[in-house]
């Protein structure tokens, strides 16, 4: 299975062999006794940073962009950002998500001396007022 995640505007490419697991939740308040209108969708993609790109002075993979995409403040424009995920098995696009205004809740890198590379863990939200252009389909060949 591979997992293909792509951000527009500017364009990030998570690496499939860097993406280890997506995650994706539809966020309903818990203390809801009906179906509501007050509904969200988060994404948490979690992944490996890659220590070596075999080639001096290139990085292994683009987390670092995800580092700097989360540095940019909810005013900016830059901070919205169309995501694309693609989960295939062999030929199939079991499901592919499209979150057009995607922010970043949070990201978190870790590092320590006994994996030998670092984890990253990225927690995306779709605008609320924007879920209506959020897609969600599968089944499919390319």
């Amino acid at each position: 299975m591979a997992l293909h995640v792509d951000i527009n505007d500017p364009k990030i490419s998570i690496e499939p062999e860097s993406t280890r697991s997506v995650e994706l939740k539809v966020d309903i308040p818990e203390d809801s006794h009906a179906r509501t209108k007050d509904v969200g969708i988060t994404m948490i993609i979690k992944g490996k940073i890659m220590a070596d790109a075999g080639e001096v002075g290139k990085p292994a993979d683009s987390t670092a962009k995800l580092l700097e995409w989360s540095k940019i403040p909810a005013e900016k424009k830059e901070a919205y950002r169309n995501v694309v995920v693609k989960v295939q098995s062999g030929a199939i696009n079991t499901r592919m998500y499209q979150l057009p205004n995607a922010y970043i809740v949070d990201y978190y890198e870790d590092f320590n001396d006994q994996e030998g590379t670092g984890l990253f863990t990225l927690v995306l939200k779709q605008m609320k007022n924007k879920l209506s252009g959020v897609m969600i389909s599968g089944g499919f060949t390319d």
